[in-house]
């Protein structure tokens, strides 16, 4: 009975051409499309191949290139390509050409300990690797550890990481927020070539033509409770050798300028075609355009100072000597041929008197009388007349005597 219903089945629904050898399946008795050896067609069933679990499809020993199967463990197809099992995408599990339509908890990616690699003209331009998410492009690793994102430049593309903006905005931010105790800066910048490169350049390439317009700027706005703070800080970090320097400015030579300029409170940028290594500028006396705690050497120069006059501001220059001498100017008045002098105190704060370094007096009389002498004490001197004079004559003096540790100082080489 049970073959009667095979042949019956074969008679009703098969179709078989006995030169071409391909089969139809249908309901009609339709001949099979010529270019296909088996042809199933119907309006209300579909073809139901073999279903398995994942532990069974690979369990097939030698799967023939092409096989095809239903794994009930992934709930998708999947075919043999000659080498493995490869799963048939569709809209669900690939990722569509023009897009996807995706719920929360889809996501882009790999599920094992292998790299996210993106290609472009079948060459890897950049991945993220699995060990710690670091993003790179360039390359397949950052250079050096705890980059989270890094861009290595190649010989095609010589510069690594740029920003660019044409709107109300930084071309490049970096911000360390507030909730960081981190030493590092914002953006940092090192250079460990061999050529004449920096860590990190500010060009200023813009149209605007303001005497403030700067290559790199620099603000130091919080906290005000506390004193101190830089708007620009350099330090050289080089344990030895010479000619280190924190900060140095420069300009192009064909052109006036000035290498440093700072400005104090009511300053202003020095006018005219000068040539300036550095410029202080405060708007009067009542602060300092420049102070130094240390040695002031002025080589191949002048010491001056820059005074008003009726044929405008005119230089005056300044005595120099091998000692390092404080002095005082004063007067004084004969009282019978005799007078004594006590130095300032504040004045005897700053310098040293004593046997191996005596003070020096000089005394211009202004009135009638004897020839004076000088009798030195340590903190006053005695203006006295010869030949038992007795005048009441003024006079005027200068005093001089050796500035405080450095009273045994004579000359110095030049250190440069």
């Amino acid at each position: 009975m049970k073959r009667f219903y095979i042949f019956l089945f074969a008679s009703l629904v098969f179709t078989k051409a006995t030169i071409a050898q391909n089969v139809g399946i249908n309901a009609t008795g339709a001949a099979p499309a010529a270019s296909a050896m088996l042809d199933v067609s119907s309006t209300t069933m579909g073809i139901l191949i073999p279903r398995m679990s994942t532990a069974q499809r690979t369990a097939i020993a030698a799967p023939a290139t092409g096989l095809k199967v239903y794994d009930t463990t992934t709930g998708s197809f999947w075919y043999y390509n000659g080498a493995v099992w490869v799963e048939q995408l569709d809209t669900n599990i690939g990722w569509r050409l023009n897009g996807n339509s995706i719920a929360a908890a889809n996501f882009i990616g790999t599920t094992n300990a292998q790299a996210f690699r993106f290609y472009c003209n079948n060459v890897e331009r950049m991945r993220i690797n699995p060990t710690d998410g670091e993003f790179v492009a360039g390359a397949t690793a950052s250079p050096y550890a705890g980059d989270e994102m890094s861009a290595v430049a190649t010989a095609g593309l010589p510069f690594a990481l740029n920003g660019y903006s044409a709107q109300n905005g930084s071309g490049t931010w970096g911000e360390i927020l507030a909730a960081s105790t981190t030493a590092f800066s914002a953006v940092q910048g090192v250079y460990g070539g061999s050529g004449a490169g920096a860590g990190v350049l500010g060009n200023y390439n813009g149209t605007n033509t303001g005497n403030t317009r700067a290559g790199v700027y620099g603000v130091c706005s919080t906290p005000a409770a506390n004193a101190g703070g830089a708007g620009v800080y350099g330090y050289n970090a080089i344990a030895s050798g010479s000619q280190r320097m924190g900060v140095l400015g420069t300009y192009n030579g064909a052109a006036f300028g000035i290498g440093v300029h700072g400005i104090g409170f009511g300053g202003g940028i020095m006018t005219g075609n000068n040539d300036v290594a550095v410029v202080g500028w405060r708007a009067n006396n009542g602060n300092y355009s420049g102070y130094f705690n240390g040695n002031h050497v002025i080589a191949n120069g002048t010491k001056s100072a820059s005074v008003p006059t009726t044929k405008g501001n005119q230089l005056l220059y300044v005595t120099e000597t091998p000692e390092v001498w404080f002095e005082d100017i004063g007067s004084g008045k004969l009282q019978g041929g005799k007078t004594t002098i006590e130095l300032d105190p504040l004045f005897l704060e700053t310098v040293v008197i004593d046997e191996k370094h005596p003070m020096r007096v000089f005394v211009q009389m202004e009135g009638e009388s004897e020839e004076v002498y000088v009798i030195k004490g340590k903190t006053n001197f005695v203006v006295k007349e010869r030949n038992a004079g007795n005048s009441n004559a003024e006079f005027s003096y200068r005093v001089m005597a050796k500035r405080v540790n450095f009273q045994d100082h004579r000359f110095g080489n030049d250190p440069v």
